[in-house]
């Protein structure tokens, strides 16, 4: 008799756990889905440009095209912008895919160190092409506008509450139970 009763508990704690964690985890993606759709938001990237490389996310990552980056609609967009060969670049978004700058296009002055450059993505979902006007046959990349709420927000704080409100309610059900 007493195994059965222990059996009981294991599997009402079992179900009642499964429970917790399945409401806790709806929450969390109606959360996240709630907070995923708001206004635009800041993107911050860095890249490392080289006039015979390409671009990169990081200085041993340069390639021709550079990695793609990919933003929401009417987000700001905050790029660090390196030469990493010392020699003088001009970023530039080309919503034409074009090989040099057109009017309306997001274009960073002329560097040839480090400078940061921040524009505003157009709202219009596709994509782009991002380059270098001074070497655009090899400083290129893809640039992708999706619509507005595609990119999961990464909410730390509010993911922290939700673990230790998942925690503390496993805890609670498992002395009810005992």
């Amino acid at each position: 008799m007493a195994v059965f009763h222990m059996s009981v508990n294991i599997d009402m704690n079992a179900k009642w756990t499964f429970i917790a964690i399945a409401a806790i985890l709806l929450a969390t993606a109606v959360f996240m889905q709630v907070n995923s759709t708001e206004a635009a938001t800041t993107r911050y990237f860095t890249l490392y440009g080289a006039a015979t490389q390409g671009w990169g996310f990081t200085n041993t990552s340069i390639s021709s095209p550079g990695p793609p980056i990919t933003v929401e609609q009417g987000d700001t967009v905050n790029v660090t912008l390196i030469s990493y060969d010392g020699a003088p670049h001009q970023f530039f978004v080309s919503y034409t895919n074009a090989l040099s700058p057109s009017s309306g296009d997001p274009e960073s002055a002329v560097f040839s160190g480090t400078t940061n450059f921040q524009f505003v993505a157009t709202n219009t979902t596709g994509t782009y092409t991002y380059r270098c006007a001074i070497h655009p046959s090899v400083m290129y990349g893809s640039f992708k506008v999706v619509q507005t709420g595609t990119i999961p927000e990464f909410q730390p704080m509010a993911m922290l509450v939700l673990l230790l409100l998942s925690a503390g309610i496993v805890v609670s059900i498992r002395r009810k139970t005992r």
